[in-house]
C-alpha cells in the first residue's frame, strides 16, 4: 500500500516539474521575442528621416563657412523639396554665378546675377550684402577710373584719383549699411526682383535710400542704367530721381 502511494507521488512530482519547465521555457521565449521586437522598434526610430528643413539648416552652416557649392548640393539633395529649400537653392545659384563674374572682373554681370535674395536664410543674405558691397566699390572705382582717364586725356591732369578712392569707399559704406531686406522690398515693389536687374545702394539718409538700378542688355554683357530711385522704407513710397 505504501509502495503504491510513493510511486504515485513520484509520478505526480515529475509531471509537475515538467509543467514548470515548459512554462519557464515559454516565458523565456516570450521575453526573447519581446526584446527582439523592442530592439527592432528602437532601430527603426533611430533612422530619422532627413527633411528639407534639415538640409536647409545644414546649408546655412556651410554658407557661414563660405562653402557655397556644398551648401547648394545639400539643398538640392532632398527627397521632398519645399518652397524655402527651392528659394535657397536659387539664391545660392545666383550667388555662385555672381561671385564668379566678380572674380573675373565682370562687375555689371556680377550685379545682375546677384539681384536679390528670395529665401529667409540670414546666412545667404549676409553673403549677398558682402558681395554687393564689393561690387558697389568695384563699380564706383571702375566708373571713376574711366572718367579720370577721359579727363586726363583732355586736360593732362590726374587729380581725380583721390576722388575715385573716396567715391568707391562711400558707395561701399552705404551698401554695407543697407539691409538686404530693404533692397528686396524696393525691388519687389518695382518689379526689379528678377534676373537681369542689378541694384546698388548709393545713398542713405535715415529711412530714405537712394538706389541705382541697372538692367542687362540683350547680349547679357553690359548692365545699362535705367534710373536712380529714392525709396522710403517706412512708407514704401518710391520716387524716380533720374
Amino acid at each position: 500500500m505504501n509502495t503504491s502511494f510513493f510511486k504515485k507521488a513520484m509520478v505526480g512530482t515529475a509531471a509537475l516539474a515538467t509543467v514548470f519547465t515548459l512554462a519557464a521555457c515559454g516565458s523565456k521565449g516570450a521575453n526573447s521575442s519581446s526584446s527582439s521586437s523592442t530592439n527592432e522598434s528602437s532601430s527603426t526610430s533611430s533612422k530619422k528621416t532627413v527633411t528639407a528643413a534639415d538640409k536647409v539648416a545644414a546649408a546655412e552652416k556651410l554658407i557661414k563657412q563660405g562653402k557655397y557649392q556644398a551648401a547648394l548640393d545639400e539643398v538640392n539633395n532632398v527627397a521632398k523639396s519645399t518652397s524655402e529649400s527651392r528659394a535657397l537653392a536659387a539664391d545660392l545659384q545666383n550667388y555662385i554665378a555672381a561671385k564668379k563674374a566678380y572674380d573675373n572682373g565682370n562687375y555689371d554681370q556680377a550685379l545682375t546675377n546677384l539681384n536679390t535674395a528670395s529665401s529667409d536664410s540670414q546666412a545667404i543674405k549676409a553673403a549677398y550684402k558682402n558681395l554687393r558691397t564689393k561690387i558697389a566699390a568695384a563699380e564706383s572705382s571702375s566708373s571713376s577710373t574711366s572718367s579720370t582717364q577721359s579727363s586726363t586725356s583732355s586736360t593732362g591732369s590726374s587729380s581725380t584719383a583721390t576722388t575715385s578712392t573716396s567715391s568707391s569707399a562711400t558707395n561701399a559704406a552705404v551698401a554695407q549699411s543697407t539691409s538686404e531686406d530693404v533692397i528686396d522690398a524696393f525691388a519687389t515693389k518695382m518689379g526689379f526682383n528678377q534676373q537681369g536687374y542689378g541694384i546698388i545702394p548709393v545713398e542713405k539718409n535715415g529711412n530714405v535710400y537712394r538706389f541705382e538700378v541697372r538692367q542687362n542688355n540683350q547680349d547679357n554683357t553690359v548692365a545699362n542704367m535705367i534710373g536712380i530711385y529714392e525709396y522710403n522704407s517706412s512708407t514704401g513710397s518710391v520716387t524716380k530721381i533720374s
